[in-house]
């Protein structure tokens, strides 16, 4: 998967390839793209979208009614909440009957259930992923391995967007390609530790060291940034 999305030379081919692979959890829309700042006009939201396969109905109804602004689920990305269920944002974060209604509208395009990850591009804008369907079941033990996907398509997508292979000149140290590569296999820190003979706070430090210099927040985006980039295979 990851080694055809790197060959893909389209953002529709990267949206097929997702799209078949998260078939398997119910999913049958994508939508993904940095978050621009609050009443941004509807150009302006529309040229953050990275990826999309997303009904188009909705999506006119969506950024020509202003809901970006509105929608709880923006708000949780724009806080860098963890993955979230759609069924879960009432727990995450308080929504006002407005934002109730956006989400209950989604529902009008099949959009019924979804999963939403946040992460943040090289310049630390927010970004989200979202994917939906009628009926999304996730595998728990592939959560990981998902959310991992998602980082990279995005990565590769914006690349293609932007013309340009971001950050080529980034250096790892041996040990920090080492720290990631164990973290690619979803090992805790202080198992990264046991495996390499080092203190939890060495394998940490190795980790936020290498999260500044991909100039990401989080380790799965790291990994992700770091595959692409050929840092780490």
């Amino acid at each position: 998967m990851v080694d055809e999305m790197r060959q893909c030379s389209s953002t529709e081919r990267i949206c097929n390839l997702l799209l078949a692979y998260v078939g398997r959890f119910g999913a049958t829309n994508l939508l993904a793209g940095a978050i621009p700042p609050p009443y941004a006009s509807q150009r302006e939201q529309l040229s953050h979208v990275v990826l999309a396969a997303w009904p188009e109905e909705w999506t006119k109804r969506y950024f020509s009614n202003g809901y970006l602004s509105r929608d709880p689920t923006i708000r949780l990305v724009r806080q860098a909440s963890a993955p979230f269920h759609w069924s879960d944002v009432s727990d995450l974060c308080k929504v006002c009957p407005f934002g109730r209604r956006i989400m209950d509208e989604a529902k009008e395009f099949r959009l019924d259930e979804g999963l939403t990850i946040a992460f943040s591009t090289i310049e630390r804008h927010p970004v989200g992923f979202s994917i939906a369907g009628e009926k999304l079941n996730p595998d728990p033990l592939e959560r990981l391995a998902l959310q991992l996907i998602m980082a990279y398509a995005f990565g590769c997508a914006s690349a293609l967007i932007g013309g340009v292979n971001h950050r080529k000149s980034v250096h790892l140290s041996p040990r920090q390609r080492d720290v990631l590569r164990w973290a690619s296999e979803g090992l805790t820190v202080h198992d990264i530790a046991e495996r390499l003979n080092i203190s939890s706070n060495t394998a940490d430090t190795h980790l936020r060291a290498v999260r500044e210099r991909l100039r990401v927040s989080s380790t799965i985006h790291a990994v992700a940034e770091a595959l692409r980039l050929g840092l780490i295979s």
